[in-house]
């Protein structure tokens, strides 16, 4: 089993950023372009099919191109670190700090999760991690990424996904820092950083109040703007920074907690002057936003629950005039009016103010709505506004001249704001939840949604304080009166991305509804709808998400925690209850609760719906006296109740009802099942049985039809945590607190099997193929599979860092779902399947590609045996052709190295590093040194130094090379000036009797031609040839031992014979 996809905690709080453009590439990681291997076998042996490597390769053995898809994404913070998510898919593509999370290819791994980063923010001040970011931008080349950290150290990264951009193989790993700017130099931390629009400045902002404008290009604090004296009870903390979006002026907005506003223009010679300052706010100033097509309007909003709407004027001040106003007459005045020298003055004037009766967190501009809306024209305003209240709103301005009264009545103004749309009130996130924190607009450029007419339209995307990020429709409205409530158009959510899980508690596959054959569907025509999955978070709500995209729809309607959710077999209705004492039955198409059960005294922790498909097309007074479907619920209370549920008719009938009362269920049975709570309740396939387990140790079997007992199942030494029916035999698995999982015979109650492995209390169990094999999973976040038949564990699958509370079988067998205590929802596909066809072609792959390498050796086509043996990754292969390359260079009279350099040139940094570990290896045995160190000469005489030091893992390698080369240098040292003793001693034999030196010497100029038979031992001397000539004569082999005439024989090394008889020679 493998990882098919995984949504992760991505969002704890703060500030999101959406990329501007169509986004980064490698968001992923670098995708490798493996070899060939099919057409490299069949391809001919002479032919271009033989070239291992592609052309288009980078450096790093990848193809030069890699992922080059854009894809969008957000910034959102996690726990101290910075997650990228893909804005498409709607999952965590990677951190900043711990890199991928999940791989790009279907059989995704998942990172471990660094929870001590998770945990950081609820940690005391002593233990907070100092590399946690507190304050981040985005430049508008979605590039540059500025981060301070909680010790004020500001620091740039890049995202463009090139190969510097990201650490670990393929760029999996963190991001690489480009460049440390220093400390910030504020005295507290760093809360707000925003870029100007042409990407060179940025200004930071700090709780102490004080505001620092930097340039990226230099590092370094070009302004610095401390709290204006006098503020509001010394609330001066910065809580929003802003730029005039024009790349020819610099002027920067400052709003503050005590709701005043500065702005600053940093062209000015008295930049540190505001040029204006507001003080019309009473609370935090949240928001700040220049709109208008010659941005001639200021709109500012905060949490005092109004928006501000300022007019920007410019005047002309004539110095010279206001200098001569003394003492100069008129005409004079007059007649130097045309060369007297004049300045500009901004002024903003107050318009308009807005009380909208809720706190705005955020505030978007929307230049392009009158698209999207029939009554509004290019000239409008239209800003979207999102707060305390949970509800997005679009609020129109009209452009109207200037009225009569006004001190210069050239200047247009606006007139009062009026709500044009709302978000529909079914997606709306509410008060109660806690509001919105943020708000989004994208672009176009995005192309997050293509609409049908193939355009990509504007969407909001609304963040809320359960961590969410919805995604809102801005084409609201119809032709008709469906878009419209109350004159007003309907913002529809699209999707929901889920930036952070509670504790999942429980979670269900929904099944797909099968199309009936008279619905006029082909089947193979059909797309398969998307898999969906819901869950219940720790939460009052239910999320429904949908599998891949993790997209969510949420079910509201309890009022405290969900605990235990159930669905039915034909995937249309949903159960849940919880501590609200209350099991409520929903429509999952619609998202409607269409009944609820109300009775027990306790919370409710189990329920289960009837298994039978049939049941629920029963409908009427049959269904009321339960003939039809049935619920069942197990409450702490110790009581087990079966409800009726109505027919589908009446069910559907109930969600297509816009203004629709739930349907009030009724109680058929109820009994007094255990001595302590009850933790699970379950459903046989064919509805006669139910099983219940309990923290009383026990698992009671009754029937389905008034609730009677029909045995108690005894053996577990824990509580039971689950227990579940065999879809084929007549068997109940069980799991429990004592780390077992234990199969019973239903006829005579005896266990049947155990399964033992977990280390701690085993959670959930689950059949599988075909109720041959077990699925459980414990609170030591394992889940394992077990094979009944031979009671072993099949696989363990390590996923989750906490305690794996849910756990759920797709309906093909072959996916299952998991969620844990560590907010982690985990896809797992059966593999078995492709990892056989994988292991099969890859022992194809190694059969032909070791035909064709003993081809190339055996016709001594060294060059491409050598690609070869290195793509086999096949050390002892690569040492013989790089031996046979040398010693054929050697034969040729060429340099020994020449053909090495030439396939050092064309070799990538992967395939270097490659080489360079098996040098690592042939080098520590000395007959192997020498091949080993004309590679790494080849190497390194190739390729410049530089580049080598900056590989991965290259300095390393030659770390370990340089010990065993320095031995080997030593010893052939020694034993090249060992060797000038046997010269001298060869020397020294030639020339002992001057008689015979004429005869020497031509016989050492005819030895190179005369034939030497191998030699032999006699009497421990070692004799080379029959005979041996010195001076000219021929003495027979044998002769007797005491003869004075030894220089006949030539003599290596040093006999036992001789040694003893100089040592007797010696004593005499």
């Amino acid at each position: 089993w493998a990882v098919s996809s995984a949504h992760v905690p991505s969002y704890t709080g703060g500030k999101v950023v959406l990329c501007r453009g169509r986004g980064a590439k490698n968001l992923y990681g670098r995708k490798p372009i493996a070899a060939s291997v099919t057409s490299a076998a069949t391809a001919s042996a002479d032919g271009d099919g033989d070239a291992v490597m592609n052309e288009g390769d980078d450096e790093e053995g990848n193809a030069s191109t890699g992922d080059d898809t854009e894809k969008p994404f957000l910034l959102a913070p996690c726990g101290g670190d910075l997650s990228l998510i893909d804005a498409t898919r709607g999952v965590r593509a990677r951190t900043l700090r711990t890199g991928c999370s999940t791989s790009h290819a279907s059989t995704a791994s998942i990172a471990n999760y660094d929870e001590a980063a998770m945990a950081a923010a609820d940690d005391d001040d002593g233990a907070l991690d100092r590399d946690a970011l507190t304050a981040y931008a985005l430049a508008p080349n979605d590039t540059d990424l500025l981060v301070c950290s909680r010790d004020t150290i500001l620091r740039q990264y890049d995202l463009s996904g090139s190969a510097s951009s990201y650490g670990g193989e393929l760029g999996g790993g963190p991001a690489k820092v480009r460049r440390t700017i220093g400390r910030s130099g504020h005295d507290l931390p760093v809360t707000h950083i925003e870029f100007h629009c042409s990407g060179i400045f940025f200004a930071t902002g700090s709780v102490d109040g004080s505001v620092k404008v930097w340039d990226l290009r230099g590092g370094y604090a070009t302004h610095s703007f401390r709290p204006p004296a006098g503020g509001r009870g010394g609330a001066s903390a910065v809580s929003r920074l802003a730029w005039q979006p024009d790349a020819t002026r610099l002027i920067l907005a400052i709003g503050r907690e005590d709701g005043s506003i500065c702005l600053h223009d940093l062209r000015s010679e008295t930049s540190d002057v505001p040029i204006v300052r507001m003080t019309d706010h009473v609370s935090a100033v949240t928001c700040m936003a220049w709109a208008g097509k010659d941005l001639g309007l200021f709109v500012t909003a905060g949490r005092d629950a109004i928006i501000n709407t300022w007019s920007v004027e410019e005047e002309v001040i004539d110095t010279a005039s206001a200098g001569n106003q003394q003492g100069r007459k008129k005409k004079k005045r007059r007649k130097d009016a045309a060369s007297a020298p004049t300045t500009t003055k901004t002024v903003y004037r107050r318009v308009c103010t807005l009380p909208i009766y809720e706190q705005i967190e955020g505030m978007v501009v929307l230049p392009h709505y009158y698209h999207y809306h029939p009554d509004l024209v290019n000239t409008d305003i239209v800003i979207a506004t999102a707060g305390s209240k949970g509800v997005v709103r679009v609020w129109r301005a009209s452009k109207v001249d200037a009225k009569e009264g006004f001190e210069d009545s050239r200047y247009s103004t606006v007139g009062d704001f009026e709500c044009v749309a709302e978000q529909d009130a079914r997606s709306a996130f509410g008060e109660k939840r806690g509001g919105y924190l943020g708000l989004l607009r994208t672009s176009h450029r995005n192309r997050l949604r293509v609409s049908p007419s193939s355009h990509c339209p504007e969407e909001l995307i609304a963040i809320d304080a359960e961590h969410n990020m919805s995604f809102l429709n801005l084409e609201g409205r119809t032709t008709g009166t469906d878009g419209m409530v109350e004159g007003k158009a309907m913002l529809r959510m699209d999707r929901t991305i889920v930036g952070h899980n509670d504790e999942i508690l429980d979670l269900r596959v929904i099944p797909s509804v099968t199309p009936r054959s008279g619905d006029g569907m082909n089947d193979a025509g059909a797309s398969s709808p998307a898999q969906k999955v819901a869950v219940a978070t720790n939460s009052a709500q239910i999320r429904i998400f949908e599998l891949g995209t993790y997209s969510c729809n949420v079910l509201d309607g309890h009022t405290e925690t969900v605990l235990s959710i159930d669905v039915s077999p034909c995937g249309r209705y949903l159960s849940s209850c919880g501590k609200d004492k209350t099991m409520r039955l929903w429509h999952v198409e619609s998202g409607k609760c269409v009944a609820i059960a109300t009775g027990h005294t306790e919370a409710i922790g189990a329920s289960a719906l009837s298994r039978k498909l049939g049941r629920y097309d029963v409908g009427g007074k049959s269904a009321r006296n339960g003939g039809g479907a049935f619920a069942l619920t197990a409450s702490k209370d110790r009581t087990l109740k079966r409800w009726a549920l109505p027919g589908s008719s009446e069910l559907d009938a109930c969600a297509a009802a816009k203004d629709g009362e739930e349907l009030s269920l009724r109680s058929l049975n109820s009994v007094r099942a255990h001595e302590k709570d009850i933790n699970i309740v379950s459903v046989a396939p064919n509805d006669s049985l139910v099983a219940t387990g309990s923290q009383d140790k026990t698992v009671k079997l009754w029937n389905s039809s008034d609730l009677s007992l029909r045995g108690t199942i005894r053996g577990h030494k824990r509580g039971v945590w689950d227990c579940q029916f065999s879809p084929f035999d007549r068997v109940l698995a069980t799991c429990s607190g004592d780390r077992t999982v234990k199969l019973w015979s239903l006829s005579d109650l005896s266990c049947v099997r155990t399964f033992q492995g977990h280390a701690a209390s085993t959670l959930r169990v689950r059949f599988l193929s075909g109720g041959l094999q077990l699925m459980s999973s414990g609170a030591d976040g394992l889940v394992k599979l077990w094979t009944i038949r031979t009671n072993e564990c099949e696989a363990t699958m390590d996923g989750h860092n906490d305690k794996v509370w849910a756990l759920d079988l797709h309906q093909d067998g072959t996916t299952f779902v998991s969620g844990g205590a560590d907010s982690r929802i985990i896809v797992w596909n059966d593999t078995t399947k492709e990892l056989e066809d994988a292991k099969r072609d890859e022992e194809e792959k190694h059969i032909l590609m070791e035909q064709r390498l003993s081809n190339h050796l055996r016709f001594k086509e060294y060059e491409k045996a050598l690609e070869i043996a290195l793509e086999l990754d096949k050390p002892r292969q690569a040492l013989k052709v790089l031996t046979a390359i040398i010693e054929n260079d050697v034969q040729k009279g060429q340099d020994s190295m020449s053909t090495l350099r030439d396939h050092v040139k064309s070799w990538p940094m992967s395939r270097t590093t490659q080489v360079l570990r098996y040098c690592r290896d042939w080098n520590t045995r000395a007959r192997n040194s020498h091949v080993a160190m004309l590679t790494v000469k080849a190497i390194v005489s190739s390729i410049p130094a530089q580049t080598l030091a900056a590989a991965d893992g290259v300095p390393e390698l030659m770390a370990g090379i340089m010990p065993y080369a320095e031995r080997h240098f030593q010893r052939l040292d020694k034993l090249y000036t060992s060797s000038y003793l046997i010269d001298y001693t060869l020397m020294s034999m030639g020339t002992m009797d001057d008689k015979v030196a004429e005869d020497y010497s031509t016989w050492e100029a005819n030895q190179a031609n005369k034939l030497v038979l191998p030699p032999t031992e006699v009497d421990g001397k070692v004799q080379v040839g029959g005979t041996v000539a010195i001076g000219g004569i021929k003495k027979k082999q044998h002769q007797d031992e005491e003869s004075e005439d030894e220089d006949e024989v030539v003599t290596v090394g040093e006999s036992e014979s001789s040694s003893s008889e100089s040592e007797s020679d010696n004593d005499e």
